[in-house]
């Protein structure tokens, strides 16, 4: 059996987006449970009048490292009394769109979760 669930939840008066899909398989005595979610938001807007501007205000960005850092995240629990495997994997950082004259800030966050237990009677996903 495999059963299916997908999510798109958007706030614009927070400037957030969250996209989570969530699938749970049960075959050969297992349950799967895999949840996949992404998470963005805008942090902040940076207007320019001019490309002159906006390629200066680039440069300077560019020239900062701070910025460019990624943050990643594997953890693994594993337990033999209950015979159970978590995996869970994340990744943070930030990246720049450029819409107009208008330059946007955006940070994200991705998240797998992998959990395997063997198969019980109204397994419900993600514990």
């Amino acid at each position: 059996m495999r059963e299916l669930i997908f999510k798109n939840l958007h706030t614009p008066s927070s400037k957030k987006r969250d996209i989570s899909v969530e699938e749970v398989t049960k075959r050969n005595g297992l349950a799967s449970t895999t949840q996949k979610r992404s998470i963005y938001f805008v942090r902040g807007v940076h207007h320019v009048k001019s490309k002159n501007q906006m390629e200066g205000w680039l440069e300077k960005k560019k020239a900062d490292q701070s910025l460019n850092k990624k943050f990643f995240h594997i953890l693994r629990k594993s337990s033999s009394t209950s015979k159970e495997d978590k995996l869970i994997c994340k990744m943070r950082g930030s990246f720049y769109a450029v819409l107009g004259m208008d330059v946007y800030d955006i940070v994200f966050v991705h998240s797998i979760r992998i959990q395997v237990k063997p198969e019980e009677k109204g397994v419900e996903g993600w514990k």
